[in-house]
């Protein structure tokens, strides 16, 4: 248990916001929020400053269903008016909004002024090319500051932006720009990887030859790549860098979208998650401004991708807050400087982070000697998310990267809601792994099969049962499969598709995604479970429990595991790790298998993709591999299932 100091509870802003609301708990704002949803968003709103060039006549219409809710109706905005126009006017346009830092240590920093300027420039040069609004332009580059310009410059002319993962492949590349539409990709020619160029342009050119919409690409040329079409690559220096840094915002229909969101999922082609310019502003403010108490003197930190939801979501709740955004090239663990996170939080004055529990695992494998030399006294809060925590890995982190002073705040939803369903807060006591809140808006609940609400301590499905501001619309051209996945098994309610609990004292815990659950001999449980079981012996350092067929009980449990440094499996080590699953789960759920390998498939997030694992093993098809990491972990996994056969 972790009780944050008293002098961050009382300066939080959610205390503030507690108190203007004239509200005692937060469990009575969010009790009032679920009941009162048109009073609650349009505090939110109010709270924001969020700007309108058209005001609404209604907040809320659902006369046609919570899966049909509209938002704002007869409204006008563009999103970055609020974030950079106001953010000017406020005074802070001398203030630094990026702080930079490049693989080689090299600095870079844009002040609000500067970051406005950068985005208008790209609004001119993507309008000199005929983009207009309502269309699609994709974003393929690494974490820059050109990117955070790129985006901003699309929303600033009402174009729709569709961020794509930087390590993502030709084909993940096509079926996205096609999907969307687009007519113009903003790049870089490479990004560096320990020290040598990995070629993004040749990569966009080679998928672009099946993506006929596409007309205009803007490079940032850093490395001095080839140009594949000089009629249609243009150098970003020449035309961004010489457009005009004064372009008016475009304003939008509330309902009209600002981003699309692509998510993998267990079959088919990827999902195009819709998020509008109203939705992601009133998301951001309440789980980051008010849940994660960011503040417009926090220096911001967590290390991620624009491809992935978290990217876009911590630029724009910067810059709602007025803070300044640390951001860093490359990976957050290197050869040579394991810890370059917490390095760079050390280096940078970082006071508001963000961390996985699969990287506080890898930080454990690591001699903590050079932890001692770095400053981490300045760090407030520390937030994470992607997966399941371990007791184990969380005690370190609380010990390690908090040092018992920062603030641990576990927050968990999903790309479909720009945000979380569940979160921690500075005014709760916080248990390892666990959320002491449901965010505020969602109406989350835990829900029995049969659509009862589950009792204290029981599992069952985690639902939002009030659409929030922020939960997405549509996804893109698929109106049957936007309610068939969400929307379906509890009709008028959001089924997110993860198995969670609520313990009698409030606290939530998730337990891994419902698609991944494994059901042995008609006993559930979430894999995490008994993957913390086998990492909390010291001898794995990660591990993905999945269901594999079984001639007598139907299904067993299969672990593939990673070996911590040192530790050579042998015959014995799995017995005694099969023991221990037994001892710390149960004996039902004690693996038939445990099988090693170098590394698991992951998402660029560190979120581990059972699903992979599990088609690998079993020689299945996996369906869309476009959101991992390293693909080639599946080889090894694949021959290991050939051999069990």
């Amino acid at each position: 248990m972790f009780q944050p100091d008293t002098d961050i509870r009382r300066s939080s802003t959610l205390a503030a916001f507690l108190k203007d609301c004239h509200t005692d708990s937060y469990e009575d704002l969010a009790s009032r929020a679920n009941s009162d949803p048109d009073w609650f968003w349009d505090r939110i709103i109010d709270f924001a400053g969020i700007r309108f060039d058209r005001p609404y006549t209604r907040l809320r219409d659902m006369s046609d269903g919570p899966e049909s809710i509209r938002w704002a109706v007869g409204a006008a905005l563009n999103l970055t008016e609020t974030c950079l126009d106001a953010r000017i006017e406020d005074g802070l346009g001398d203030k630094t909004a990026i702080d930079w830092v490049g693989e080689d240590g090299s600095r870079r920093r844009w002040t609000y002024a500067e970051l406005a300027a950068e985005a208008a420039r790209v609004a001119s040069a993507l309008a000199a090319r005929g983009v207009g609004p309502g269309q699609a332009v994709g974003i393929y580059m690494p974490m820059i500051p050109e990117i955070q310009a790129a985006l901003l410059g699309i929303a600033r002319l009402g174009a729709i932006a569709v961020p794509l993962f930087s390590g993502f492949s030709p084909p993940a590349i096509v079926s996205r720009l096609n999907d969307a539409g687009a007519v113009a990709v903003m790049t870089t020619d490479a990004t560096p990887r320990r020290g040598k160029p990995v070629w993004m342009e040749a990569r966009l050119a080679e998928a672009l030859r099946e993506v006929p919409s596409v007309h205009t690409v803007f490079s940032l040329r850093r490395f001095g790549g080839a140009v594949a079409d000089p009629a249609r690559d243009l150098d970003w220096t020449e035309t961004v860098g010489s457009a005009s840094p004064d372009f008016a915002a475009v304003p939008v229909a509330s309902e009209d979208i600002f981003l699309i969101a692509y998510t993998s999922g267990t079959t088919g082609r990827p999902k195009g998650v819709v998020h509008t310019h109203l939705g992601v502003q009133a998301k951001a403010t309440t789980d980051f401004l008010l849940c994660l108490d960011m503040k417009q003197d926090d220096r911001h930190l967590w290390m991620t991708d624009m491809g992935w939801v978290m990217g876009p979501l911590t630029l724009l709740s910067v810059l709602l807050s007025g803070a300044t955004l640390v951001l860093a090239e490359g990976a957050p663990s290197m050869p040579g400087d394991p810890f370059r996170l917490l390095r760079l939080a050390s280096d940078m004055n970082v006071t508001h982070m963000g961390v996985a529990p699969t990287l506080v695992r890898q930080f454990m494998t690591q001699d903590r000697a050079p932890l001692a030399d770095y400053d981490l006294s300045a760090l407030r809060i520390v937030g994470s998310t992607g997966e399941p925590w371990t007791d184990d890995a969380w005690l370190w982190q609380l010990d390690h990267i908090c040092r018992r002073r920062a603030v641990p705040l576990n927050i968990s939803g999903g790309t479909e809601l720009f945000g979380a369903i569940l979160t921690s807060t500075v005014l709760h006591e916080i248990k390892p792994g666990g959320f002491s809140a449901e965010a505020l808006g969602v109406g989350a609940k835990v829900l029995r099969e049969d659509g009862s609400e589950a009792a204290p301590g029981e599992v069952g499905e985690l639902v939002v049962t009030q659409p929030p501001l922020g939960l997405t619309p549509a996804i893109r051209g698929d109106r049957e499969r936007y309610i068939e996945t969400y929307w379906s098994t509890f009709p008028g309610i959001w089924r997110h598709g993860d198995w969670v609990r609520r313990d009698a004292d409030g606290t939530w815990y998730i337990l891994g995604r419902s698609d991944d659950t494994l059901n042995i001999a008609g006993k559930r449980i979430g894999p995490p479970e008994i993957e913390a079981a086998l990492t909390g012996t010291g001898q794995v350092v990660d591990a993905a429990a999945v269901a594999a067929p079984d001639d007598l009980k139907g299904v067993a449990v299969v672990c593939i595991c990673v070996a911590a440094p040192g530790v050579s499996p042998d015959a014995a080590l799995v017995e005694r790790l099969r023991d221990r699953v037994g001892e710390v789960v149960s004996k039902p759920f004690r693996p038939r298998e445990i099988h090693f390998v170098d590394a698991l498939p992951k998402t660029r997030t560190m979120k581990t993709m059972r699903r992979i694992v599990r088609a690998a093993f079993l020689g299945e098809d996996p369906g869309d591999l476009s959101a991992v990491s390293n693909p080639e972990t599946m080889a090894a996994i694949a021959a290991i299932g050939k051999e069990t056969e």
